[in-house]
């Protein structure tokens, strides 16, 4: 039908930015990576011109190749959770479902962590969190406190992450150590260790080679310390390891296996694949540069390095076999020094991407010294020397940290912004008028069988997608996450 003319002026200002299309259909595709349409919708409310990135930190990690961003997310689930595996007291059948169950959810938590970054455009944690909590610029306040938030959580998440690790690399090697060298023994194996790590921790950025070939090191070590652990379960020598000094009672049991599949970080190994922080939506990335590729390939190539330590049992009493040519002093001191390398070697990439602390810049600029990273590397050395009561404490809020942060903290955001924000996207009314030059007798799309058709299927399509989606994240959110909340707080008043 014509358009009307007191609609005629409308109607083409409504239909610019399509170049002609009948406005009036009642499905319009836009193609997302069209110069044009990027140029022509706002999808960002001008945040990406926010006053607040003028002094925000630069990204931590630059473009990174497909393999070096796959040992990023290989290493972190070979670590600590993995390490302590065979500690875990539990049945076969109760074991085995456990850790391909947490293994699934992680998966689940890096594709809703990619989503995410793809949906606000935006592969930052920071603008995330605003996307979600304080979209609008009238909100200033609000969202220097968020920013200051995820900093000053992801801050304290790595330090006493890496104060763990380290610890952890301490008490498995004190065993082999005389009770003094020089200064007690904890503390010399302590600097000892720092010693080592400090030279990898003042790398700039994740892309030096030195923090990229220790974190292979690190992982090459598991597997070493995993062929050593095999050969003791077999001749009967694996005994109860020593870490398990500087941990609570959270510690045990299936905890240890969600813990093993808790991630440091997602969003940024995305954006350094993409090689920016705001990734282009819709882009087809080479199939070796599929960020759900390599995620989905780490995660399962982890379930195989971890599956095995389910079978093996540590004995008592270990019978030692003197034929063997590993028996004795050796095999202890292969194992040790694997799972100490495991583990110290992986420090670097969890203190790097460290955010800095608010020094001022009249301080700075007096210290030669990058004055905010010897900080950060003095405030983990001295809590890794703190005694078993505080480091107890201090591996509890690891634990619940890397619980909150992996399982629980995707799914909140994903409800959030998907549930109760107005959402990121053009909608054109079924009766926006026509533009004057479509033809009187052209068929209106919205009675087309045909086009109605596809677009049912096409919603429906959509409609099952989501219902899959909002199942995922709310079993993430409520029997995951609260069960596992509320675990932890019956640990702690001592209640089971």
């Amino acid at each position: 039908m014509p358009a009307s003319p007191r609609s005629s002026s409308s109607s083409e200002s409504l239909t610019s930015p399509i170049h002609g299309f009948d406005s009036s259909a009642a499905l319009i595709l836009v193609p997302d990576d069209d110069p044009a349409s990027s140029n022509s919708f706002d999808f960002t409310t001008d945040e990406d011109t926010d006053d607040d990135d003028s002094h925000a930190q630069p990204p931590s990690v630059p473009p990174l190749s497909s393999i070096t961003v796959f040992v990023y997310l290989l290493a972190p689930l070979l670590k600590l959770g993995a390490l302590l595996v065979p500690r875990v007291d539990f049945p076969f059948k109760v074991a085995i479902p456990a850790l391909l169950f947490f293994a699934g959810l992680s998966a689940l938590t890096r594709q809703i962590w990619y989503m995410l970054a793809r949906y606000v455009r935006r592969a930052d944690m920071e603008e995330i969190v605003l996307e979600t909590f304080a979209r609008e610029r009238a909100k200033e306040g609000r969202r220097w406190l968020l920013r200051q938030l995820v900093r000053i959580n992801s801050g304290v998440f790595r330090v006493l992450l890496s104060v763990m690790y380290l610890r952890a690399s301490v008490d498995i090697l004190l065993p082999l150590l005389p009770q003094r060298i020089l200064l007690p023994s904890h503390i010399t194996t302590t600097l000892v260790l720092g010693v080592i790590v400090l030279p990898l921790y003042l790398a700039p950025t994740l892309a030096a080679d030195r923090v990229i070939y220790a974190t292979w090191i690190s992982v090459a070590s598991y597997f070493a310390w995993l062929i050593c652990t095999a050969y003791a379960h077999a001749h009967g020598l694996l005994v109860p390891s020593a870490t398990a000094n500087s941990l609570s009672a959270f510690w045990q049991g299936i905890p240890t296996i969600a813990f093993a599949f808790t991630t440091v970080s997602t969003v940024p190994l995305y954006a350094a694949l993409r090689g920016t922080t705001q990734p282009m939506p819709n882009t087809r990335p080479k199939r070796l540069q599929s960020f759900k590729l390599l995620s989905l390939l780490s995660v399962a190539i982890a379930v195989l390095c971890i599956l095995p330590l389910v079978f093996f049992k540590v004995s008592d009493a270990p019978a030692l076999h003197e034929a063997s040519p590993l028996t004795g002093g050796a095999l202890p001191i292969l194992t040790a020094a694997f799972y100490a390398a495991s583990l110290t070697l992986f420090i670097p990439s969890i203190l790097v991407p460290t955010p800095g602390l608010p020094i001022p810049f009249s301080v700075r600029r007096i210290v030669l010294l990058p004055l905010s990273k010897v900080l950060v590397y003095c405030i983990t050395i001295g809590l890794s020397l703190a005694p078993s009561s505080v480091t107890a404490v201090l591996s509890d809020i690891v634990w619940v940290l890397a619980f909150l942060s992996t399982y629980m903290l995707p799914a909140f955001i994903h409800i959030i912004l998907h549930n109760f924000r107005r959402p990121l996207s053009i909608i054109i009314p079924p009766n926006t008028p026509v533009a004057p030059s479509a033809s009187s007798t052209h068929s209106d799309s919205r009675n087309d069988e045909l086009l109605q058709r596809k677009e049912r299927t096409l919603q429906r399509r959509r409609l099952g997608r989501r219902l899959v989606w909002d199942i995922g994240v709310w079993v993430l959110l409520v029997p995951v996450g609260g069960g596992g909340l509320v675990w932890a707080a019956g640990r702690v008043v001592g209640g089971w």
